[in-house]
């Protein structure tokens, strides 16, 4: 626990309870919904028929340019998604879910580089293998001291939470 002292009290910082982070991670993913995957919806209903799933499915196997469109689509929402947390956290060490929860993201070394803030967020990779990643990474926060994802131990970040004693 890393404590500072400041004009108003001391502030520690701890692990970050997993309730918070699932929370705080919600209301990014509500976030990314309004302001990244709505203004995409009507591209996608122009390229796929409002159907069942089977048949949308069916539609998109026997259609290569809907399918190549649709790839594109599911990359370019996964660079902003990325972007989004790479950006946030970068510049103020939180996104905007994180922020309610006073939650932050914190490196081994004093700066967080880059290529951290990426490898923390390459669960959002819509390709195999990182897919794989949405099963992993909840299940090894669960199981590890710091409550660390297992993208966050390869990153060598951690998310903690600000306490405040006034």
């Amino acid at each position: 626990m890393n404590s500072i002292k400041s004009g108003k009290g001391k502030t520690f910082f701890a692990n970050a309870s997993v309730l918070k982070r699932i929370i705080a991670f919600v209301i990014d993913l509500l976030i990314i919904n309004l302001i990244i995957l709505f203004p995409f919806r009507g591209i996608f209903n122009k390229i796929v028929p409002d159907a069942s799933f089977s048949k949308i499915f069916d539609f998109l196997n026997s259609n290569s340019e809907a399918s190549t469109s649709i790839t594109v689509l599911m990359v370019a929402v996964a660079v902003l998604t990325i972007l989004y947390f790479v950006i946030l956290e970068n510049k103020l060490r939180q996104s905007i879910g994180k922020m309610i929860f006073n939650l932050y993201v914190e490196g081994q070394d004093k700066d967080i580089k880059y290529w951290q803030l990426f490898a923390r967020s390459m669960f959002l990779i819509p390709i195999f293998p990182f897919v794989l990643l949405w099963i992993i990474d909840p299940i090894v926060m669960l199981f590890t001291k710091e409550n660390q994802r297992l993208s966050e131990i390869l990153s060598k970040t951690k998310v903690v939470e600000r306490y405040s004693l006034r």
